[in-house]
């Protein structure tokens, strides 16, 4: 049985809703993530009378391809995912993870995957893995300031020394943007449970406790 094939992508930047993804063996870029003030016109709206607090919370994720091609997409009301598109497929936040039930126990939160009912992101205040719940193999890993010595990923010894690594074996029935949009949604939440910001103004604004609450509300209904 041949081996699994893994993809391993660094990230350029710390902040992983702004950043290029590259190979790590050979510096190719990947994708690129961007984030900006997306601003979305109600249809009974007028526009002389709609105030600028209507769209100063809505924000697009775009992941583009090597080519600079949009292949997913989040789009967000404050950090509430209310449009997700992966290639030409449109999903609710709703439909985006799996149907079965999460886990949750104690410092451990465990999201479903849509496309395997045995994988499950496994959020943890000490990181992110993505687990085969069946035969306990990790499948997955967000490396956060890590190291590349040879074949191995280390912690670096100082923060800020190392870059951002997400690690994961490729998947016969999902594509890499499934497996990039769902890291992104369940890293989010994952900081925003186990390592909020001391203060709104020392966190980014798109990262704010409020917005974050509603994204942890709007899982939990979904997968719990």
């Amino acid at each position: 049985m041949p081996s699994p094939v893994t993809m391993l992508f660094k990230f350029t930047k710390s902040d992983i809703l702004n950043s290029s993804l590259v190979h790590s063996e050979t510096g190719a870029l990947g994708y690129t993530i961007l984030t900006r003030p997306h601003f979305i016109r109600g249809v009974d709206k007028d526009s002389d009378t709609e105030s600028e607090d209507d769209s100063r919370d809505t924000r697009r994720t775009a992941i583009c391809n090597k080519a600079g091609s949009v292949v997913a997409e989040i789009k967000w009301k404050g950090f509430q995912p209310i449009e997700i598109v992966i290639g030409k497929e449109r999903i609710s936040a709703k439909g985006v993870f799996g149907r079965q039930s999460g886990i949750l126990s104690g410092n451990v939160l465990g999201i479903p995957t849509r496309f395997d009912t045995d994988y499950f992101w496994m959020a943890l205040p000490e990181g992110l893995t993505l687990l085969d719940h069946d035969s306990n193999q990790v499948k997955g890993q967000f490396h956060t300031n890590s190291l590349r010595v040879g074949d191995r990923l280390i912690a670096a010894p100082i923060p800020g020394l190392g870059h951002d690594y997400l690690e994961f074996e490729i998947h016969p029935v999902v594509s890499v943007e499934e497996l990039i949009v769902t890291f992104i949604l369940v890293e989010v939440l994952r900081r925003s449970r186990f390592h909020p910001y001391p203060g709104d103004h020392d966190r980014p604004k798109i990262w704010r406790a409020k917005s974050l609450a509603s994204l942890r509300q709007r899982l939990r209904r979904t997968t719990l």
